[in-house]
């Protein structure tokens, strides 16, 4: 049995956008880079922790500490998965011209929605109700004071 070595393909060869196939090995030239190189030893862990060992105290650093609940994110990020899936099929609910106004993007119609300034083209688009208007005569008269005392009458019959 004899091998054949096959030539004018490279073994492990990529193509991409980058490298056309002309099968020539494109390599960078190795240097310093931008990363300062001063600040090895301030970022060793095993430098801060041998520190800690000695001190104590931690280094300080420049970050102000965020808190918050991270006790159970996936439940969080499902909920907030179920708000985006809901609001985006209401906004398919639209009509075509409505949702033609706002680019057929949903956050620009909530942005356009949560804004009250919007109340009246939102009335006009037929989103939302018309707040009904009672004539003044019609009105019930509301009593600036309340009642003094109230009376129960009580109407049991004893058997």
């Amino acid at each position: 049995m004899t091998t054949r070595k096959l030539t004018g393909i490279k073994k492990h060869t990529f193509r991409t956008a980058y490298n056309p196939g002309d099968n020539k090995i494109y390599q960078t030239a190795a240097t310093d880079g931008i990363t300062e190189q001063h600040h090895t030893e301030s970022c060793d862990i095993n430098k801060i922790l041998a520190t800690f060992m000695q001190t104590g105290i931690m280094p300080p650093t420049d970050l102000n500490p965020q808190y918050g609940d991270a006790s159970d994110p996936q439940i969080q990020f499902n909920e907030a998965m179920n708000q985006i899936a809901q609001a985006k099929s209401l906004f398919e609910e639209l009509p075509d011209n409505i949702r033609q106004k706002f680019d057929n993007e949903p956050y620009k119609f909530l942005q356009f929605a949560e804004d009250t300034n919007n109340h009246d083209a939102m009335i006009e688009m037929g989103l939302i109700n018309a707040p009904a208007s009672v004539p003044v005569d019609e009105a019930l008269p509301i009593p600036d004071v309340a009642p003094t005392e109230q009376v129960i009458r009580d109407e049991t019959v004893a058997t």
